[in-house]
């Protein structure tokens, strides 16, 4: 992964919370609670699908493009071994 993230990106490192999606949809919406902070991502595509494989709980490093900042999309992420 590039070190290097635009201004409108930022990781998060947290635990997955919650998550939401559609059987027959491309999107997840997910929680994560990072340093006492809730934050409600989506994800569309290839990365939404893989996100659904994610037990709650999972801890992830997850690239967010921030841009409006009221809806964060995940656009890339890592998982963390239990």
């Amino acid at each position: 992964m590039n070190d290097e993230l635009s201004d409108t990106e930022q990781q998060l490192i947290g635990q997955v919370r919650s998550m939401f999606y559609l059987m027959d949809e491309p999107a997840t919406m997910l929680t994560i609670q990072s340093d006492g902070q809730t934050i409600t991502a989506r994800a569309a595509g290839q990365v939404a699908l893989e996100l659904r494989a994610l037990p709650r709980g999972a801890t992830i490093c997850a690239t967010l493009h921030a841009a409006p900042p009221h809806d964060p999309q995940i656009i890339a992420f890592t998982i963390f071994p239990a």
